[in-house]
């Protein structure tokens, strides 16, 4: 069903029977019980009104309508428009526009939201960065002192094992001194001097070991 306005307009568009019209937003028209201005008033139709058209007579330039609350008569076809007039759109148009313009300011705060958002991840994102880099240069560092901390317990412990060596050596001339204590003052002679060069050994190795060991303190 089409829907048409009864309205002043260039060009009159008319009717036709079983469509639907709304009085013009410029002025009132009159609905008459018959065709032509002689004919009684029904009742004056305020613009915007709607209309149903139930029957058109071109050549008399009248269709016959019905309004909303079933009340009939005959109007001017030239008043007769196929579109609701602008005061009966305009109110949608409006609200149309109101919404829109809500929309958009929501969606350009929800735009700059997500800016922010993003910045903030980015910025996050780049501290993370950051901080896997200081934990990457710590790890390659803890990795070198523990390597070289292997390797500087390795030569205390071959230092300590020499050492003990040398203890068992020293405990064996100590008892073979002893065995040959009753022998000649040559054999003295002889057991002294390796005595003697025994603490020399000593006197070489021991040094050496504090030394390692406090270099390793050093380290670590």
């Amino acid at each position: 069903m089409f829907f048409l306005v009864l309205g002043l307009s260039s060009t009159s568009v008319v009717a036709q029977q079983g469509e639907a019209a709304w009085v013009t937003d410029q002025f009132e028209i009159t609905m008459r019980n018959g065709k032509g201005s002689r004919q009684t008033i029904v009742r004056m139709l305020p613009s915007g009104t709607r209309l149903e058209v139930i029957e058109v007579d071109k050549e008399e330039g009248y269709s016959r309508v019905r309004t909303r609350s079933g009340a009939e008569g005959w109007v001017l076809n030239r008043y007769l428009l196929r579109q609701p007039p602008a005061r009966v759109t305009m109110p949608d148009v409006q609200a149309q526009l109101a919404s829109s313009e809500a929309q958009r300011k929501q969606l350009a705060q929800e735009l700059r939201d997500l800016q922010k958002d993003n910045a903030t991840v980015k910025g996050q994102l780049g501290q993370a960065e950051s901080s896997g880099d200081d934990l990457q240069r710590e790890l390659a560092r803890i990795t070198a002192l523990s390597s070289n901390t292997v390797k500087i317990d390795a030569e205390n412990r071959q230092l300590k094992q020499t050492l003990a060596q040398t203890q068992q050596a020293l405990e064996d001339a100590e008892a073979e001194s002893r065995r040959l204590a009753s022998r000649s003052n040559r054999e003295w002679f002889v057991i002294g001097a390796l005595v003697v060069i025994f603490g020399i050994l000593v006197g070489l190795i021991l040094p050496r070991i504090r030394w390692r060991k406090k270099s390793s303190w050093g380290e670590l």
